[in-house]
């Protein structure tokens, strides 16, 4: 892998992990996922343009290789938030935002924790190849929040947080598993 072509991804997803707008409760995630789009398909096609600048050597093109896994687990599970923050503030879905925002910020801090390591287990699994074990994931989540399971909305908000969750880790593990050469 060219590393010019990772280049421009990679350093959005620094930036982005490290100022990360937040999803403020003005049921902007649609403008928000919408914007993530465009900025991904530009700055791939700007890798893309970049590539032609110099041709790598084999060493160049296994840091390019090294590179696109960080960008993969950068992006995956540090934008992941603000991606999964998105969907669950979508006008469609009316979840139960309001009740999270007197959630304590303790809580707010484990639960993103949560899932950052969430979609860390899940893209480590998709790059292995272990898609079945992607379960054990969900299961875990579902046993530490069995109790509040029960309460059908909170169900509903835990289940497509999840979901959305495990589909980015899974979309990104396939993707950089396309890219790179996995055995």
């Amino acid at each position: 892998m060219n590393p010019l072509v990772v280049l421009p991804m990679l350093a959005y997803s620094v930036v982005a992990v490290l100022w990360q707008p937040q999803v403020d409760g003005h049921r902007r995630g649609r403008l928000l996922l919408f914007i993530e789009a465009i900025v991904v398909i530009a700055l791939i096609e700007l890798g893309r343009l970049m590539a032609g600048l110099a041709t790598p050597s084999s060493t160049g093109l296994r840091w390019g290789a090294w590179m696109l896994l960080a960008t993969g687990y950068l992006y995956i599970c540090g934008r992941g938030i603000v991606l999964v923050r998105s969907v669950l503030e979508l006008s469609v879905l009316r979840l139960r935002r309001d009740e999270d925002r007197g959630t304590g910020a303790i809580e707010v801090s484990r639960g993103r924790a949560i899932g950052v390591l969430e979609r860390a287990v899940a893209l480590t699994l998709v790059l292995q190849g272990q898609f079945g074990a992607l379960g054990l994931v969900v299961a875990a989540k579902s046993i530490a929040r069995f109790k509040a399971l029960e309460d059908r909305e909170f169900a509903e908000y835990f289940l497509i947080g999840t979901l959305t969750s495990l589909l980015a880790a899974l979309l990104g593990g396939i993707a950089l598993r396309t890219l790179l050469p996995f055995p």
